[in-house]
């Protein structure tokens, strides 16, 4: 248990009143009341369902030594530090908590719409494979010190996320990949961090129920770059407009990656199939030829993002071409799964319309026959994109069965409603919200040599309905109907 003093855990805290805190021990910070025990130190955030400041009293009788707050509550006996942001403040407090071993970590962040999570795996398949032993905090999982934790959030709260970083030090891993969301960059998650590199994937449209527009979006993700180190390095996608914006910006050195000459890393031949990719690679270090299980033109992207990543970190191109190698599948990502009687199902997270689109054009390329498509959309998320999404699925597959993703609070109807919107002949699709029957649908009528997309919800394990999670897997639902 690691135990600090709580002004040096205050130290560099921007705050309107701080009481006397002489010599008083902190176990513990949380922001979360139920998790509070004796010697804690409680910061009181301002969420989007609830607010830490009606909490403070409960805090106290479980034993808090101080608190963090925004507004004082007059009825408590113990110090309460004042600040403006409650969640910059968690931040600084969590760097000071785990410092200096977070700092000893080698960090490479990963930003954008789309690829975030393949790319992080062949980032730290690279690592790994240089014998620098790597952790990874993402949207599947987190690997802490090889303890595989199931992700609550893409990026978790800062006192969460150094504190895995503490961990992953004490248990051998130096070095960790990380997926950074908007939102953890728009709240302060990452803040006081230090990145040797930083990756920008893409822009597109996606979350616009938290960012007012793809402005707004784009300046949340730019904030990444301010957290690279003095020698860190930035890796860019050129052939993305948002990419090519923020070049300009970084004072680091950049190093980019596309399919165009101009630049470093690029790809200038492959070949793609169901059995995997061939790429031919061009880098700054020489040319090599990548062969990797991931199927699609926008893995091409990925596998050249973490090729340039790889050579942000100093690492040759042996080491990079057998880390990419290594990696054979990544969960929910453009997933194979052979089924009877010729037929292929693909399972993928496409859940934005450029990642649906994607994922479409991949497959109408590799299939023989039909390509299907079973998808929807999730509830209380931007509702701008269902329409979009229904276009994209009809111009791209042959059958379109429009379904229940995570609904949530949302009648699943209402959203099928808003994903036909977008398809000008609706005569054309099959609804059937009931996803287990959607997808059984797709492979009882689907012919030999067909390929069914099974998009949305890729690693996921459950459909939030509701407030209530219940088990699914589109992977395994797949296997069950097909038997």
């Amino acid at each position: 248990m690691k135990v600090k003093f709580l002004q040096e855990i205050l130290h560099g805290i921007d705050a309107r009143e701080i009481p006397k805190i002489e010599n008083i021990h902190v176990k513990k910070i949380v922001y979360d009341s139920r998790k509070v025990e004796e010697s804690s130190l409680f910061v009181a955030i301002k969420g989007f369902t609830t607010d830490g400041h009606r909490y403070l009293m409960q805090a106290e009788k479980s034993g808090a030594v101080a608190v963090v707050v925004e507004e004082k509550n007059s009825r408590l006996h113990i110090p309460q530090i004042v600040v403006d942001n409650s969640r910059f403040a968690l931040a600084r407090i969590a760097a000071n908590y785990y410092t200096p071993e977070i700092d000893k970590i080698r960090l490479v962040g990963i930003t954008g719409t789309n690829g975030k999570t393949t790319t992080s795996y062949l980032v730290r398949s690279i690592m790994d494979q240089a014998g620098l032993k790597s952790g990874l905090i993402g949207t599947i999982a987190y690997d802490v010190g090889g303890n595989h934790i199931k992700a609550w959030n893409t990026t978790p709260e800062s006192i969460d996320l150094f504190g895995m970083l503490y961990d992953m030090y004490h248990r051998g891993q130096k070095g960790c990949v990380l997926e950074v969301s908007s939102h953890a960059l728009e709240l302060n998650r990452v803040d006081f961090l230090n990145f040797e590199v930083a990756v920008f994937t893409n822009l597109t449209q996606d979350h616009l129920d938290f960012h007012k527009d793809l402005t707004e979006y784009f300046n949340a993700k730019k904030k990444l770059f301010k957290h690279l180190n003095s020698t860190g390095r930035a890796v860019i996608n050129i052939e993305d407009p948002y990419g090519r914006k923020l070049l300009p910006e970084c004072q680091q050195d950049v190093m980019t990656f596309g399919f165009s000459d101009e630049a470093k890393v690029k790809a200038q031949d492959w070949k793609n199939s169901f059995a995997g990719l061939q790429v031919e690679i061009i880098t700054p270090l020489g040319q090599f030829t990548v062969y990797s299980k991931l199927i699609g033109r926008f893995n091409i992207e990925n596998i050249l993002t973490a090729v340039a990543s790889g050579l942000a970190l100093n690492f040759d191109l042996k080491t990079i071409k057998q880390g990419i190698e290594k990696v054979k599948i990544i969960p929910g990502r453009l997933e194979v799964i052979k089924i009877k009687d010729a037929k292929t199902v693909v399972v993928d997270y496409a859940h934005t319309p450029d990642a649906l689109h994607k994922a479409l054009t991949v497959l109408r390329d590799l299939t023989s026959q039909d390509l299907w498509v079973v998808f929807g959309c999730g509830g209380d998320r931007d509702t701008a994109k269902r329409p979009i999404m229904g276009k994209i699925a009809y111009d791209f597959a042959d059958h379109v069965i429009i379904t229940s993703d995570n609904p949530r609070s949302e009648p699943a109807q209402n959203i099928a409603d808003m994903i036909i919107q977008g398809i000008s002949h609706s005569n054309q699709i099959h609804v059937e919200l009931d996803r287990r029957k959607a997808i059984a649908h797709a492979i009882k009528r689907s012919k030999p040599g067909d390929t069914i997309l099974v998009a949305g919800k890729g690693h996921e394990d459950y459909q939030e309905i509701k407030g209530v999670k219940y088990p699914f897997d589109d992977r395994e639902v797949v296997k069950e109907i097909s038997g």
